[in-house]
C-alpha cells in the first residue's frame, strides 16, 4: 500500500479551472544543445499550469512519457518523477542512434485522479455481475458481486480453500447451490458529478499531449563502447526500468538476451514435449491465439459452450505438446460462461505437478481496476503462496508473468478501467512477485513505448514481441 500511496490535491475541493491544463504546460529538454551518446540519459523538466494560465503549486498529475525515432520505429518508456510542487522530472535511457523525439501525455490530472480514488473505494459495485441459478425448468437470475449491500438475502459463494468471497443475491425460488453461470451484469451510471466529470473529457484532460518549449528531440551519436552480454533469460531476475527498447519493431530487453522466433519451426523446437498452462484475461489469451495461428500444428480443441471464452486445449501430438488456456476466475466481465469453467489460478497451481517440462504464464489486473487494491492484494497474496509451494515441488517449473497493459481512455472507459488503476495494480503485482523464481514480461512498457495507439489488446506486432521474449524464458538463447 506503501508503494501506490499518490499525492493528493490540497483542501477544499480545487474547482475545474484550477486543475491541469496540458495546453498551458510545456516541457523542457535539460541540456538539450549537448552532444548525446547511446547509453547516455536524458532528463526532461515540466512545470504544470491550470486553465487560468498559473503554475501549480503542488503534484499528483498522471503522465506518461516516452521517446521515439519514427523513422527507425524505435522506441522506450520513461520514468516519472513528482516533485510534489507541480513540477516533474522525467528520465529516459537513450538507447539508439539517430534524432530521439520526446512525447509527454498528461493521462489524468491530479484533480481526477482523486475522483478515481473516490469511485474505487465508495462505488466497487459500480460494475456488477449476475449468475443464473438452474433447477428442473425453473431459472433466475440474480446480481452478484465481491461487495454487495446486505439489505436483501445473499449466497456465499467464497472458496473455502483460498477463502476469495464472492456473493449473489439469493433468487427467491432456488436454492444457493443451483448457480450454473456467471456473466457481467451491466454498469452503474452517473456517478459524479457534473463539475467532477469535467476532469474526464477527451481533448482537453485525458491523454492529451503536452507540447514543448523549444527543442522537442535531441540527436544521439553511436557509442564506442560496446554493450555488456545481459546472458540467457532465466525467471528470478529483477524487473529493470526501463526494461527495454525498440528498434526496427523488434524489443530488446535491458536485462537478458532475447531469441527470436522467426518460423513455426522455431516455436516447435521450443515447445516440445512441453506442457503449457496460460491463465488470465483477453490480454494473455492474445498470446495463445497468436501461437496457434503461427503455428499451423498446433490444434484448437473446444466445444460450442467454450469457443468464444475457453477454457482451450491445445495439442500437437506428434511433437507431445500440449497447452491450456483458463479464465482466471471471477470477477470477469464477460457474457454468461459455466461456474465449472471459471477457476481460481490459485488453485490450478496446487493441481499442477510441475517440473522442467512445465511451463506457466499468466496475468490478472484489469478485471480488478474497479475494486479496492486490498481485494486485489489478496489474490495476489493466494497465488504467490500457491507459486512458491510449487516451486518447493518442482523448483524447474517455468513460471512467466505478464503485467498489464497500457489502453486507450475515451471518457466513460476511464471511470471503470482507467490507466491509472492499471497502473496501481501494475506496481502492486511487481512488488508481490519480486524476489522469487518467475519472470516478467514487461507488457505495460512494451504498450507504452510502442509507436502504435494504445489498446487494451495492442496489435499482433506487439503481441509478436511479447511472444517472444516470454519463449525466450521457456527456451533461453544459448551462447
Amino acid at each position: 500500500m506503501k508503494i501506490i500511496k499518490w499525492p493528493k490535491p490540497p483542501k477544499p475541493a480545487v474547482p475545474f479551472r484550477k486543475s491541469s491544463d496540458p495546453s498551458r504546460t510545456r516541457f523542457v529538454i535539460i541540456n538539450s544543445g549537448k552532444t548525446f551518446y547511446v547509453g547516455d540519459q536524458l532528463q526532461v523538466m515540466l512545470q504544470m499550469y491550470d486553465f487560468e494560465g498559473n503554475p501549480k503549486q503542488y503534484g499528483g498529475d498522471y503522465l506518461q512519457a516516452r521517446i521515439h525515432t519514427p523513422e527507425l520505429k524505435a522506441g522506450s518508456a520513461g520514468t516519472v518523477i513528482d516533485n510534489q510542487n507541480g513540477s516533474y522530472y522525467i528520465n529516459f535511457n537513450l538507447s539508439w542512434p539517430g534524432k530521439v523525439q520526446v512525447s509527454v501525455s498528461l493521462v489524468h490530472p491530479s484533480e481526477g485522479i482523486e475522483v478515481l480514488k473516490w469511485l474505487r473505494e465508495e462505488e466497487p459495485d459500480r460494475v456488477y455481475f449476475q449468475s443464473a441459478f438452474k433447477s428442473m425448468n425453473i431459472s433466475e437470475i440474480t446480481v452478484c458481486n465481491l461487495c454487495l449491500p446486505q439489505n436483501k438475502p445473499l449466497c456465499n459463494f467464497t472458496d473455502i480453500k483460498i477463502w476469495e468471497p464472492w456473493f449473489c443475491y439469493k433468487p427467491k425460488k432456488l436454492p444457493c447451490s443451483s448457480r450454473v453461470s456467471h456473466a457481467i451484469g451491466g454498469y452503474k451510471r452517473h456517478l459524479i458529478t457534473e463539475d467532477e466529470g469535467r476532469l474526464f473529457h477527451s481533448k482537453i484532460n485525458i491523454k492529451e499531449p503536452i507540447l514543448s518549449k523549444g527543442l522537442e528531440y535531441v540527436t544521439v551519436k553511436a557509442s564506442a563502447q560496446r554493450g555488456k552480454d545481459l546472458g540467457k533469460c532465466v525467471p528470478g531476475k529483477p524487473l529493470l526500468s526501463p526494461s527495454g527498447f525498440y528498434f526496427r519493431d523488434r524489443w530488446s530487453s535491458t536485462s537478458c538476451n532475447i531469441r527470436q522466433f522467426k518460423t513455426p519451426a522455431n516455436v516447435i523446437d521450443c515447445l516440445r514435449g512441453k506442457r503449457v498452462h496460460i491463465f488470465g484475461d483477453s490480454t494473455i489469451r492474445q498470446w495463445f491465439e497468436f501461437m496457434i495461428e503461427f503455428v499451423p500444428g498446433l490444434k484448437k480443441l473446444t466445444t460450442s459452450a467454450t469457443k468464444k471464452f475457453g477454457p482451450y486445449y491445445v495439442v500437437d501430438v506428434e511433437n507431445n505438446i500440449t497447452m491450456h488456456y483458463y479464465i482466471h476466475g471471477i470477477p470477469i466481465r464477460i457474457p454468461f460462461i459455466s461456474i465449472l469453467n471459471l477457476p481460481f489460478i490459485a488453485n490450478k497451481l496446487d493441481d499442477i505437478k510441475g517440473g522442467k517440462n512445465t511451463v506457466i504464464a499468466f496475468t490478472i489486473w484489469c478485471h480488478f481496476n474497479t475494486f479496492p487494491v486490498e481485494h486485489y492484494i489478496r489474490r495476489l497474496q493466494n497465488i504467490r503462496r500457491s507459486i512458491l509451494r510449487l516451486l518447493d515441488r518442482s523448483p524447474d517449473t517455468v513460471i512467466v508473468i505478464k503485467t498489464a497493459n497500457v489502453q486507450a481512455l475515451p471518457r466513460d472507459v476511464s471511470l471503470y478501467t482507467s490507466d491509472w488503476f492499471s497502473y496501481q495494480l501494475d506496481l502492486v503485482m511487481r512488488r508481490m512477485f519480486e524476489g522469487i523464481k518467475v519472470a516478467f514480461v514487461d507488457a505495460w512498457e512494451m504498450t507504452l513505448a510502442h509507436y502504435l495507439p494504445h489498446d487494451l489488446h495492442p496489435k499482433q506486432i506487439i503481441i509478436k514481441n511479447e511472444v517472444d521474449m516470454f519463449l525466450s524464458y521457456v527456451c533461453p538463447l544459448e551462447k
